[in-house]
């Protein structure tokens, strides 16, 4: 979700062309977990995506502190999707969903089971993480600090 959010994307939905380029299904406990393995048609839907602009660029550090910004400050509400659900799942109201988190392989099943009562204390420790990173402090800092905001 993240990645795929990028300006440009890093990384596209692998289900997403498995099932574009009808490779075999592969079942796992009943459930098709196919995705796309090949590097060239992962390149080329990577190429599709970036259109006319240059692949993304960004570091490790600096997409790990968007991920806490994007997290902490942005997102309000919405399914959190690495998979295009639009012709397998009917459109919903989906502000009541926070950090609500689609299995890409069991498409509408929740995998993060976030409890309404902790939306308030994971925003919080995203800030948190989002201050410490962007003035400059360690990563180790952040994790051995158990100061809250």
């Amino acid at each position: 979700h993240f990645l795929q959010r990028r300006d440009p994307p890093i990384l596209p939905s692998l289900q997403d062309i498995a099932f574009s380029q009808n490779e075999k299904a592969r079942y796992v406990n009943g459930v098709d977990c196919r995705f796309c393995t090949d590097p060239a048609k992962i390149e080329k839907e990577m190429a599709y995506l970036r259109g006319s602009r240059e692949e993304n660029k960004e570091d490790v550090g600096t997409l790990l502190l968007e991920f806490f910004r994007y997290f902490g400050h942005e997102y309000r509400s919405g399914i959190i999707r690495i998979r295009d659900t639009r012709s397998v799942l009917p459109p919903g109201d989906e502000s009541k969903c926070f950090l609500v988190v689609d299995n890409p392989f069991e498409v509408g099943k929740d995998v993060a089971n976030v409890d309404a009562s902790q939306h308030n204390s994971i925003r919080k420790e995203f800030r948190r993480a989002w201050s410490y990173l962007s003035q400059g402090r360690r990563f180790i800092e952040l994790l051995s600090n158990r100061d809250r905001l």
